[in-house]
């Protein structure tokens, strides 16, 4: 027994001995994934001080999503005469089309090859300020303001500034009298933060009807980060090369209505209370996979020993890794379809024991994972008899394609990305929000979610909140990218 406990025990030696061997053998290995992209050459000055002033011009124009048939469109018009005015030669090249009355879509075609099309989005709408928040603003949200360094207003981050750039770079480009060899469109939506269903869906569908061959795509998405990945103090870049689908349902709660003051046992609204407390309890399931795991894989070598221990191990801490995502909502939204429920609805009066309890539940779907799974996991996961789920809403996407890591378009990507931020490490990774690009994934897998400002945990929650800013250095930066990214067109 003694000899078989020894040699047991040996075993388990030699077994933790190896594991430990591969484990650190991995971690210490300095060869990076990431692949030198030659920087494009150009020589295009941006006049900083103007373009500054125009961008400021667009914040000033409070373009908010139309949600209803009486909302204010004049700022939109009026955002569509400034750019007209401010870009002429850029309107003089391009042809115009208004889609709905206000987005907008410009197509410069191609000297030779013009039959290969290339999308540039980006979207005017802005969302509302909440009225109670406007004394907490630094500079009032529409003002469009310059000070200590940065361009204040809503829009700044989303989504105004890369539609700005994108003029910017391709009005001082045609001024020298160059044009695109590809056919380049410019996309701008007037209802993004709505669905874009009545704007980028309708381009995106004509394109489509016109049969089109778009080589790819590019829209506003993930940024360079600043202190974000862990184990890294660098800035790091993150790309789009997916986006998690979308799915609204409502779930409604059945029971006997009635008197307030005779309730029954069971009750609409506590049935329906036990679905949402069983939908919070059983998530769907959470994995590292997709283009999560292969950021992990692209970054791990910028990062510290003891972070790229574990993340050039994921076959053996995944576990870890996966518990301590899973803990926060930003990067548990990276591994799992999300729920959540946003609206309810039951009895019209206080008095009143209502026959139905009605939640909204939106889901946002993991790449792995399609609308049929999401309401295949409800279905099993509520199955009682007073339980019903459906469909509701215009806004449904499944999940988009992923993007190829090669190719036409992501080559142009890193050749601009390092002309501007050279050294800075580029790495793929997940869209958890929706953003027009879904609309075009019909027309071409490799579509690039990517806006290249360096923005912190805090500058992220300026995106829809309080205080949203953009850095000057920063949306000079964006104007340069997008020259070199043109060039390359």
């Amino acid at each position: 027994m003694y000899r078989w406990l020894k040699r047991l025990g040996i075993a388990i030696g030699v077994i933790v001995a190896v594991v430990l061997a591969i484990v650190f053998f991995r971690a210490s290995g300095v060869e990076s994934p990431q692949q030198p992209a030659q920087p494009v050459e150009f020589d295009v000055e941006t006049d900083a001080e103007a373009a500054l002033d125009r961008l400021s011009a667009a914040i000033q124009l409070p373009t908010i999503s139309p949600t209803d048939p009486d909302a204010d469109t004049v700022p939109f018009i009026e955002l569509h005469e400034l750019l007209e005015e401010k870009f002429p030669h850029f309107h003089e090249v391009a042809e115009r089309q208004i889609i709905n009355e206000l987005t907008l879509h410009y197509t410069l075609e191609g000297t030779k090859y013009g039959e290969s099309h290339v999308v540039f989005l980006a979207h005017m709408d802005v969302v509302p300020v909440e009225a109670q928040t406007l004394d907490d603003w630094t500079h009032p949200p529409f003002s469009g303001v310059e000070s200590d360094g940065y361009i204040w207003g809503r829009g700044t981050l989303d989504n105004k500034h890369n539609m700005m750039a994108q003029l910017e770079a391709a009005e001082a480009w045609l001024e020298r009298g160059e044009r695109p060899e590809h056919t380049l469109h410019f996309v701008f939506g007037h209802d993004e933060e709505i669905g874009g269903m009545q704007g980028a869906h309708v381009v995106a569908e004509q394109m489509q009807e016109d049969d089109l061959d778009v080589v790819t795509v590019y829209d506003e998405g993930l940024v360079v980060t600043d202190g974000i990945v862990p184990g890294i103090d660098a800035p790091v870049a993150l790309v789009g090369i997916t986006e998690r689908g979308y799915l609204t349902v409502e779930i409604t709660a059945s029971a006997e209505g009635g008197h307030s003051s005779m309730p029954p046992k069971e009750l609409a609204v506590t049935r329906l209370a036990d679905a949402l407390n069983t939908l919070d309890e059983h998530p769907m399931d959470a994995v590292l996979d997709g283009p999560t795991r292969q950021m992990f894989a692209s970054i791990s070598s910028e990062m510290d020993f003891a972070h790229r221990l574990i993340f050039r191990n994921l076959w053996l801490f995944e576990p870890l890794v996966l518990s301590q995502m899973t803990g926060s909502p930003s990067t548990n939204a990276a591994v799992r379809t999300t729920a959540a429920p946003t609206m309810l609805r039951a009895s019209e009066r206080e008095n009143v024991l209502p026959q139905q309890a009605v939640a909204t539940v939106n889901f946002r779907i993991n790449p792995r994972e399609s609308i049929d799974d999401v309401l295949a996991y409800l279905d099993d996961l509520l199955e009682r008899e007073y339980i019903s789920v459906a469909p509701v809403g215009e806004m449904r996407s499944e999940p988009s394609p992923i993007a190829r890591m090669e190719g036409p378009g992501y080559e142009a990507l890193k050749r601009a990305f390092a002309t501007t931020h050279p050294g800075v490490a580029l790495g793929p990774n997940m869209l958890t929000g929706a953003a027009d690009a879904r609309h075009f994934t019909d027309l071409t897998a490799d579509v690039y979610r990517f806006t290249p400002v360096t923005l912190d945990a805090q500058d992220l929650e300026r995106i829809h909140g309080t205080d949203e800013r953009i850095a000057v250095d920063d949306y000079l930066g964006l104007i340069d990218y997008y020259g070199a990214l043109f060039r390359q067109w």
